[in-house]
């Protein structure tokens, strides 16, 4: 249980981090992104968990002011999805590993869900598609998971 607050602890304090990396004073820099939007669906044993257009993206920049390959996407305080060490070239695969990065952290108003195991793929310039299994915390159910997350604003991450 330890272990799980603490992810979850983590997981919001990147939420956090993001949103004020992308304040309003970042928008006088040519390279922020246009759209700050996106989509996302994603399957749990090939049923569909969630699924949500026009969510709120946030990007976090490295020390140089660089874009990181590691975004969050949620909708408000109901879904929050941090997707970390995914490729930055289109066609490439990132392999999902034991402690998540690269790998794909859902939070819910219940939940988290960690990935194991599995692919990240850069499928286009705004999309990522991930394929794997991941564990509930803190219930650790296991399941197979499938799912894309999509926006425009990944075409500042190269």
């Amino acid at each position: 249980m330890k272990k799980s607050m603490t992810l979850i602890a983590i997981l919001v304090s990147i939420f956090s981090l993001t949103l004020t990396s992308c304040s309003s004073d970042d928008d006088n820099t040519n390279s922020s992104p246009e759209v700050e939007t996106g989509s996302y669906k994603i399957y749990l044993d090939g049923a569909l968990f969630l699924e949500g257009t026009n969510a709120q993206v946030g990007l976090i920049k490295d020390n140089q002011g660089n874009y990181v390959n590691t975004v969050t996407i949620g909708t408000g305080t109901e879904v929050v999805i941090v997707l970390s060490g995914f490729p930055t070239t289109i066609g490439e695969i990132s392999t999902m590993v034991y402690d998540g990065d690269p790998g794909v952290n859902i939070l819910t108003e219940q939940n988290l869900y960690d990935t194991r195991s599995g692919t990240l793929t850069r499928t286009s310039a705004s999309k990522i598609s991930f394929d794997g299994t991941c564990t509930d915390w803190p219930n650790l159910q296991s399941y197979s998971i499938t799912g894309y997350i999509e926006s425009e604003a990944w075409k500042v991450i190269n």
